[in-house]
């Protein structure tokens, strides 16, 4: 490898990076939110031709569970968000089996390259209340695609920073950590919400063990914070109350103590 097409791929990578942390950000905003953010994507390749059909670069994405997307976008859709490195954001939302493009699909956010993570939430909601008419079908141009990538690095480094103890430099794991902690809180609030019943609810074996499985596997791949311990504790009530039935109710609920200890 020569040295420029070294250079030209450490720029590569330094623009999927920065474009991650971007998406990172965005995301920690849905996540306050109370949204349920899935995944997050980065591309940072500012020459790659192939991108050409779409008239685009580099892009990110923040997409949401199945779940969300069929309850509030309708059934058999792909939607998400994507920001593309030339026109910024937009909501897309592809109907199965429509044969469009992303881009025949999308409504454009405007408000130019960069918005801060503020507006992309305030443009979300305004989609949820009306995607067939939020934003705009007339896509804004900002940027020329494959040019001054540098350029393009310093508008996005304002999000390439962390608050917290230790700084996380790779895009993915800064995403993981905020997501956990996230439905950590989310779980706790649950937890400790007043005035609770209890709810009679009737379980196949295999469902019960289903559900164990899926808290165990929470707990081994969530980072530590609250997410992983409270997915343990979950784990461990309802083994324990499938031994000994509804009258244990009160006294395995290690999940349950734990938060209100939190609070």
């Amino acid at each position: 490898m020569t040295d420029d097409q070294e250079d030209a791929q450490q720029v590569r990578d330094d623009l999927e990076s920065a474009i991650g942390h971007y998406m990172a950000v965005v995301a920690s905003r849905l996540l306050d939110e109370g949204l349920p953010v899935a995944a997050i994507s980065a591309y940072g390749a500012y020459d790659d031709e192939s991108q050409d059909d779409f008239g685009a670069d580099v892009e990110g994405s923040v997409e949401f569970t199945g779940g969300f997307c069929r309850e509030s976008f309708g059934g058999g859709r792909d939607a998400g968000l994507l920001w593309c490195g030339v026109s910024g954001w937009c909501f897309f939302r592809i109907p199965e089996g429509s044969g469009q493009s992303l881009h025949e699909s999308a409504r454009w956010m405007g408000g130019g390259l960069t918005p801060e993570p503020g507006r992309v939430a305030a443009f979300l909601s305004e989609v949820r209340l009306d995607p067939d008419f939020a934003g705009s079908e007339d896509r804004p141009f900002y940027r020329t695609s494959h040019t001054e990538p540098e350029e393009l690095l310093e508008r996005l480094a304002v999000f390439d920073t962390y608050e917290g103890a230790e700084r996380i430099r790779d895009h993915e794991r800064r995403f993981a950590s905020r997501r956990a902690d996230a439905y950590g809180k989310r779980v706790l609030s649950a937890l400790a919400a007043g005035e609770q019943e209890v709810v009679e609810m009737v379980f196949r074996s295999g469902e019960l063990d289903a559900l164990r499985t899926l808290l165990e596997y929470a707990e081994g791949s969530a980072p530590q914070g609250e997410a992983r311990e409270l997915a343990r504790r979950l784990a461990s009530d309802l083994s324990l109350r499938a031994r000994y039935g509804r009258k244990d109710v009160d006294e395995h609920c290690a999940a349950f103590v734990y938060a209100n200890e939190r609070r």
